[in-house]
């Protein structure tokens, strides 16, 4: 039987170095102590923030400095965590930080309703008086936006100490998903029982085996079923964890307060799902095709990941992995690409599964720190691509660290994808232009109809469940396993047509979205492939300024608003047809997948 290495039996070499942010507890310890300083140091302007244009800005400057800290305390005290979510003592760290944030925010809530008492207009005053408060330019005026929906000093302080207890949904989810959660055993391709968790059921489901597929979605999901009410409980709780904050924050609902954030108007959401839908006969066509080249009699939910041609033996050491993202990252250019370099050369990756380790992949750093990505590498092309997907999340927050003060370094959600789809979309072309055999050819068209099944519909598939329990959640309907898994079940049945046989198990699939405890997170994984693939496009026609353009993208981080960022390189994603684009890109592949296939329809 495969047996996972615990966390010392992994070579060093292959494992995030995280004494790069704290080499020992008494660092830690010391900027704990450095935080609580700059606490005291800013409540000595409490109720005089606006006094002048000095203490506008001294103010303002502790505050975000007290931020960086705590940026950096957290991530690091999480990335501990994640490495072995069994150790107590990173456990206790996270709880510990989080009790003191949640302090330190009760403290502080003070000062947005202080700032927001004033006039926006003697912000700006001040602003033209001081030169150093103009790098806060940005950051003042997104505050005011949301004056409307700031509340007192003391509700402020109330939410800021129930803290904990809103993020109780998360929590509960991460613990009983990542630890608590077992799956039987099944047996691979070659009879050998290998433990089934959610880092490698992926895999399984790729498998050339049906056997294995099938035994693996039933296991995966049987092992859902057990817990189906414990999961529909949680998801319950964090539907009304978010409306409760809509409501106390004066929104019309919870999309109207998840969108605020990106200044995105509830228009692009009902324009995806909508033009989404409209295009559903080519899913359903794709659905169709993939029944009939894979010659079986009934297509099934665990027959949807398995590759429809012979999947080239390709195998990968993490070496050769990094060398292939290297040539296919390229047109990127030679500054990207030394950059990327230092990226990959910098220990701050975390290459392979081990007991108790966080599962699934994610990029993730402080403005202080260098960008780290936690994964579990396998060895298969899709650990090539979920490397070069994170490295491009890596690559953005690398830039944006690097041209951006602080207060204007964090890109929004709604820009967080885009870079990572455009990384996975140039490896795609790359292996498609280097393949030595029409089998590998259809084998990379193959992938990127996936990839855009998954990332388009899919998530727009998802982004449409979230719409509707939280509809139902606002209707005072009752969010139990039944009804949401109702839901579900209807509108995959309505994203993949009659020729798939919709397992009753795929009914439970919702329980294992983490993305679900983001709020109308996943929409963005749809808007920003439809985004990355106009990038691509221009880059590889050599459109003129395409590459400069992109990587001002990259620098811009959070300093002016997503759909700002987008049209100065020539997106306008709200008013024009990027989303329709993408979906015609679809088709054209999927034309070009049945041509090269010579498949008659």
């Amino acid at each position: 039987m495969e047996k996972i290495k615990t966390r010392d039996e992994v070579d060093s070499k292959y494992k995030w170095d995280l004494s790069t942010i704290y080499n020992s507890d008494n660092e830690v310890e010391s900027d704990i102590k450095k935080l609580k300083e700059k606490v005291d140091e800013l409540l000595k302007y409490k109720g005089h923030l606006l006094d002048s244009s000095d203490t506008l800005y001294t103010s303002t400057k502790t505050y975000y400095d007290l931020s960086r800290i705590m940026e950096r305390l957290y991530v690091y005290a999480n990335l501990k965590l994640h490495e072995d979510m069994a150790v107590s003592k990173n456990q206790v760290l996270v709880g510990k930080l989080d009790m003191l944030f949640n302090e330190i925010s009760s403290s502080l809530a003070f000062y947005t309703p202080e700032i927001l008492k004033g006039d926006y207009n003697l912000v700006k005053k001040y602003i033209s008086e001081n030169e150093q408060l103009k790098k806060y330019s940005f950051m003042f005026e997104d505050l005011f936006r949301s004056k409307e929906h700031a509340l007192s000093e003391k509700e402020e302080v109330l939410l800021s100490n129930l803290g904990e207890v809103l993020s109780a949904p998360l929590d509960t989810f991460e613990v009983l998903d990542d630890v608590d959660m077992s799956f039987d055993k099944i047996k691979d391709e070659n009879g050998k029982s290998v433990e089934l968790n959610s880092s490698n059921y992926n895999r399984f489901l790729k498998s050339t085996s049906r056997k294995v597929r099938r035994d693996a979605f039933n296991k995966f999901y049987k092992g859902y079923e057990k817990f189906k009410n414990t999961y529909a409980n949680i998801l319950k709780s964090e539907v009304k964890t978010n409306s409760f904050l809509a409501k106390s924050r004066n929104y019309n609902s919870v999309l109207e307060m998840s969108l605020f954030n990106d200044n995105i108007d509830k228009k692009l959401y009902d324009k995806l799902i909508k033009e989404v839908n409209d295009s559903l006969d080519d899913m359903h066509k794709y659905i169709a095709l993939r029944k009939k080249v894979l010659n079986l009699p009934n297509l099934h939910m665990y027959d949807l990941y398995v590759s429809m041609v012979d999947e080239p033996k390709l195998s990968y050491t993490y070496e050769e992995a990094k060398e292939i993202i290297l040539k296919a990252l390229e047109p990127l250019g030679e500054t990207y690409i030394n950059d990327l370099k230092h990226i990959l050369e910098s220990n701050c990756i975390d290459v392979f599964n081990n007991k108790n380790k966080m599962s699934g992949a994610y990029s993730w750093g402080a403005y202080d720190t260098n960008p780290f990505i936690l994964m579990n590498f396998e060895g298969t092309y899709y650990d090539v691509e979920t490397l070069i997907h994170e490295l491009g999340h890596s690559m953005h927050s690398f830039y944006s660290h690097k041209y951006q003060e602080y207060q204007d370094s964090e890109y929004t959600i709604f820009l967080a994808e885009i870079a990572s789809t455009v990384n996975e979309m140039l490896l795609n072309r790359y292996m498609y232009n280097n393949s030595k055999t029409k089998n590998e050819k259809l084998f990379y068209l193959n992938n990127l109809l996936d990839m855009f099944r998954t990332t388009l519909y899919r998530q727009t598939m998802f982004a449409e469940f979230e719409k509707i329990i939280y509809e139902k959640e606002a209707n005072k309907e009752v969010l139990n396993e039944e009804l949401l898994s109702g839901i579900y079940y209807d509108l995959n049945k309505k994203y993949y047509g009659k020729s798939l046989v919709h397992d009753s198990l795929i009914r439970l699939e919702w329980a294992r979205i983490s993305h679900f405890y983001k709020g109308f997170y996943v929409y963005k994984y749809a808007t920003g492939i439809s985004i990355a693939a106009s990038i691509v496009t221009d880059i590889l026609n050599n459109k003129e300024n395409a590459l400069n353009n992109y990587l001002e993208f990259l620098k811009s981080g959070g300093k002016t608003y997503s759909l700002e960022i987008l049209k100065n390189i020539g997106i306008d994603i709200e008013n024009d047809d990027t989303i329709k684009k993408a979906l015609q890109m679809y088709k054209d592949t999927l034309e070009e997948f049945i041509s090269e296939l010579e498949v008659k329809e």
